[in-house]
């Protein structure tokens, strides 16, 4: 079911009916905000077939980054190697003699090389043929594959909507109200929110943790976050776990950035909006062997 975005999905599927859709879309907008939900929709839609039925679609294929085993944990880029083999998988006949489609999540993970074999796979795709990139920023991605996409932007969906999207699944009204209003306007987070209750607990006990330390001495403030970086054992683990934190975090600085009140005091937008990139940083600094008590301990510092 989808949630949300109701004039792009009636441009889309008019587009399809009237034979104009681009062959390359490259949808845009904040992580679990609905892209690739929407994504899913117009290929089973253009396949003729249920949702539930695209993954096993022999003219379906999907793109993302693999996992490092050695690591266990996902690789930085998509690579050369998985770019060339969309171009393959194109470049072989439809089994059903109509629309190949595939779809690319996190297409801002491409590397160099890999954004090279994809710009000829662009270049070279016929009418027949849909790709859709998922990105949640699209100046990440080369300018001459950016060039060759329609791009279509996502914004956050109303919390009203949300909740009722959520009651027509089947939801209770005052968990999918809690849900939709912990979701800053992303419909795929308040599903999770509505169906794990752990993902649910994390949000408030984020929430009440940055409300507790606002305004609280430094020292105060290294206390309440020292359980962030009690996982010794998994370093990986650990970093998810402070990944998932930072975006929580984010999501509440962006109620001060649009002029709301948080716990009970108003911010200045540009006060707010330092403390986002800020968080921001940390986040894509996580992934860089940079300490991160050190990026926690710059954040306490702004809050």
């Amino acid at each position: 079911m989808l949630i949300g975005h109701r004039q792009t999905v009636n441009f889309l599927s008019e587009s399809m009916d009237k034979k104009t859709l681009a062959h390359a879309l490259c949808f845009v907008g904040p992580d679990q905000v609905g892209k690739r939900a929407v994504a899913a929709y117009l290929i089973a839609r253009a396949f003729g077939v249920e949702e539930a039925k695209l993954a096993a679609h022999p003219d379906f294929f999907y793109l993302e980054r693999e996992v490092d085993e050695k690591k266990n944990r996902l690789k930085k880029d998509i690579s050369i190697a998985q770019a060339k083999t969309v171009g393959s998988f194109l470049a072989n006949k439809s089994w059903f003699g109509g629309t190949k489609a595939v779809l690319i999540d996190e297409a801002e993970a491409v590397n160099d090389e890999a954004a090279n074999a994809l710009l000829k796979t662009l270049e070279e795709s016929i009418d027949n043929n849909l790709i859709i990139l998922l990105t949640t920023d699209e100046t990440l991605l080369p300018a001459t594959v950016r060039s060759r996409c329609q791009i279509i932007n996502f914004s956050l969906v109303a919390d009203d909507e949300i909740a009722e999207g959520l009651r027509q699944m089947g939801r209770e009204a005052a968990l999918a109200r809690e849900a939709a209003k912990l979701s800053w306007g992303r419909p795929g987070r308040a599903i999770i929110f509505s169906t794990e209750p752990e993902a649910m607990d994390e949000c408030r006990i984020e929430s009440a943790r940055m409300q507790k330390m606002m305004g609280a001495p430094f020292h105060q403030k290294l206390k309440d976050t020292e359980e962030l970086f009690g996982d010794k054992e998994d370093a990986v683990r650990g970093r998810d776990r402070l990944k998932r934190t930072l975006e929580i975090w984010t999501m509440i600085w962006r109620e001060a950035l649009r002029g709301d009140s948080l716990f009970g005091k108003t911010y200045r937008p540009a006060d707010a909006a330092e403390i986002i990139d800020a968080l921001s940083e940390a986040r894509d600094l996580l992934g860089r062997n940079i300490h991160p008590r050190l990026l926690i301990e710059r954040i306490l510092l702004k809050i």
